[in-house]
C-alpha cells in the first residue's frame, strides 16, 4: 500500500493510467488508488481489471467489486453474451472500459501505476525445474549491502533478504508483481532476484517487468500436469528470454535447453554461459568453468576460471549442484559490473536456504538432510551428492504430491531405490487425492518392493528413519522442505519437517 499511495500522491488518474489502450476522450479524469484482479482485495477507489479465468470470468465478479469501492471496471472487448448481460448492468452504476487484448496490457497497466519499479533496480529473473529457490537467494546474498539493499521473490517468501513474508505462489499475478516490485522498492531494495515460474511466464504474471539478466538453471520434467508435454514447458521457460528490455542472460550449459537457448539467442542478447562439466561453449564469450569440485565435511571446494579471471573458492554449502548455482550467482555478479577478486569472495559467505541441503545435526546422531527435492532429477542430484558424504548407509524417506504430475512418481521411486540403501515412502501432501493410490503409483517404480517401507504418517516416517539410522548413516527427508503445513484433502495442517526432526532428535536450536 505504500508504494500506492505514493503513487497517488503524484496525481495519478484513470485517463493517465490507460494512454495508449484506449482513445483518452472515453476516460473521465478520475484519481484512483490501486489496482486488483481480485474483487475480494477491492479497497475504495481501487480499479477492478475483470479477467476471463479457467472456470469463471472475471466480470462474475464486478458487482461485489462495486459494492466494495471499486470506481472502475476494466474488462477484454471479447465476451460472451452473459457477460455483456453483467456489463450493461454494471455500466448503469461505475465506469466500464473494455481494452482490446487486456490481458496482454495488464503488466503495463501496472508497471505504469506503480511508476515501473523493476526500471528502478537491478532485477535478475531465474527460472528452471530445479534450483530457482537457491540461486535467487544466493544472488540476493551476494548482491545485499547496508546502504545498497536486496530482495527476493519467490517459493519460501517476498522481501528484503532475511525479512521475508510468506508467498501464496512462487510468481505473484501481474498486479501483485509489480505492487510488490514498488513495495520493495519503497523500502530501500535497489536490486531483486525472483523465481520465474513456467506458470507465471504462461500467464503474463511477469509481463512488463524489466529484467536486467535472465537466468536459466535447468529443465527436467515437472508441471506436466498442467503443461502437459515437455515442449509446452520449455517454450512456457523460453518466455523470460523473450522479455522486452532483457539485457542479459546467464545459461547452464550442462543442459541441453541452455546449450540450445545459447545458440539461439548468442546474436540477440548478451549471453553468459556457466559449466561443471566444461561443456562445450556454444560460441559464447563468456563461460565460467568450474573444475576439480571436491565435497567435503565443511563444504565445497573447487576450481572457478573464466575469461574475467581465475582462483581455487572454499563454499559453505553441501551438493555439487550448489557449485553451478554459485556460478550462475557469479556470472550476474560479473554482468552487474562486480570484479573478479570480489564476487568470488561474496561467494564464499553464501549460506544454505531453508529446506535446501538444510542440515540438522546432533553428536552421536545421523547427519539429517532436509532437501526440497521433488523431482526425479532433484531427487537423484541430491542423493548422489550425499553419497560423497556418507561414510555408510544412506537413507530415503520421500512422497509425491497429489494434484500433480502422476508421471513423475515411478521416477522418483527409481531414482530413490538406486541411490539410497534404504527408502521409506510417505505422504506429501495427498490434496484431494487418495494417499494409498498415490503409493501405489509410486512403487511401480520400485524394482524390489518388498525392501522399501511405507509409512503414510509422515511425522512416523521421519522418526522411524532416525531412530533405525546410526551415527555414520545420513539421513534425507525429501520434499517438502521449507514448507510448514501438510495439505490433506482441502485442509491444510501445520507441520514442519525441520521442527519434527528437531524434536525426534533432541535438538533445541
Amino acid at each position: 500500500m505504500m508504494a500506492a499511495m505514493n503513487i497517488q500522491d503524484h496525481g495519478m488518474s484513470l485517463k493517465q493510467l490507460l494512454a495508449d489502450f484506449v482513445a483518452i476522450n472515453c476516460v473521465p479524469d478520475i484519481a484512483i488508488t490501486g489496482l486488483n484482479l481480485d474483487s475480494r482485495q477491492i479497497q475504495p477507489g481501487n480499479v477492478f481489471i475483470a479477467l476471463e479465468g479457467q472456470n469463471d470470468h472475471g466480470l462474475t465478479f464486478a458487482e461485489a467489486a462495486v459494492n466494495k469501492g471499486a470506481v472502475a471496471v476494466l474488462c477484454d472487448r471479447r465476451f460472451d453474451e452473459y457477460c455483456q448481460q453483467i456489463l450493461s448492468a454494471l455500466m448503469t452504476r461505475v465506469i466500464c472500459i473494455p481494452i482490446n487484448n487486456l490481458k496482454e496490457h495488464i503488466g503495463e497497466i501496472a508497471s505504469r501505476f506503480y511508476a515501473e519499479p523493476s526500471r528502478n533496480m537491478f532485477t535478475v529473473g531465474i527460472t528452471g525445474t530445479d534450483g530457482k529457490t537457491s540461486v535467487s537467494h544466493f544472488i540476493a546474498q551476494a548482491l545485499d549491502e547496508e546502504n545498497k539493499r536486496s530482495a527476493v521473490i519467490g517459493t519460501i517468501g517476498n522481501g528484503l533478504i532475511n525479512e521475508l513474508e510468506t508467498a501464496t505462489h512462487t510468481t505473484p499475478d501481474v498486479v501483485q508483481m509489480h505492487r510488490l516490485l514498488a513495495d520493495l522498492n519503497a523500502k530501500g531494495a535497489e536490486q531483486v532476484a525472483m523465481e520465474v515460474s513456467s506458470h507465471g511466464l504462461h500467464q503474463g504474471r511477469a509481463n512488463a517487468v524489466e529484467f536486467d539478466v535472465a537466468v536459466l538453471t535447468n529443465l527436467g520434467r515437472d508441471h506436466l500436469d498442467y503443461h502437459q508435454d515437455m515442449e509446452s514447458y520449455r517454450d512456457a521457460k523460453k518466455l523470460l528470454f523473450k522479455q522486452k528490455n532483457l539485457k542479459a542472460a546467464v545459461l547452464n550449459l550442462d543442459d541441453e535447453f541452455g546449450r540450445q537457448l545459447a545458440t539461439e539467442l548468442n546474436d540477440q542478447l548478451n549471453i553468459w554461459g556457466y559449466t561443471t562439466q566444461d561443456s562445450d561453449a556454444c560460441g559464447l564469450k563468456n563461460v565460467i568453468r568450474a573444475s576439480g569440485i571436491h565435497a567435503g565435511a565443511d563444504g565445497l571446494s573447487a576450481q572457478i576460471k573464466c575469461p574475467q579471471g581465475e582462483a581455487d573458492i572454499q563454499l559453505n554449502l553441501l551438493g555439487d549442484f550448489n557449485v553451478s548455482n554459485a556460478l550462475a550467482t557469479l556470472a550476474v555478479l560479473l554482468i552487474k559490473g562486480d570484479r573478479f577478486a570480489h564476487a568470488m569472495q561474496r561467494l564464499q559467505k553464501l549460506n544454505t536456504v531453508s529446506g535446501r541441503m538444510e542440515t540438522i545435526r546432533s553428536e552421536g546422531k545421523p547427519l539429517v538432510v532436509v532437501d526440497y527435492a521433488h523431482t526425479s532429477q532433484a531427487l537423484s542430484s541430491v542423493l548422489k551428492t550425499l553419497r560423497q558424504h556418507c561414510e555408510q548407509k544412506l537413507i530415503c524417506v520421500f512422497g509425491c504430491g497429489g494434484d500433480r504430475d502422476q508421471g513423475k512418481r515411478p521416477l522418483m521411486a527409481e531414482a530413490a531405490e538406486s541411490l539410497a540403501d534404504e527408502v521409506i515412502v510417505t505422504d506429501d501432501n495427498p490434496r484431494t487425492e487418495n494417499a494409498e493410490q498415490i503409493v501405489k503409483e509410486i512403487q511401480s517404480g520400485f524394482k524390489n518392493i518388498a525392501a522399501v517401507q511405507v509409512i503414510h504418517d509422515r511425522e512416523q516416517a521421519i522418526c522411524t528413519a532416525i531412530k533405525n539410522a546410526k551415527e555414520n548413516d545420513i539421513v534425507l527427508i525429501a520434499g517438502k522442505g521449507h514448507e510448514d503445513y501438510q495439505i490433506i484433502g482441502n485442509e491444510k495442517r501445520a507441520f514442519s519437517d525441520t521442527e519434527v526432526i528437531k524434536k525426534c532428535m533432541g535438538v533445541t536450536k
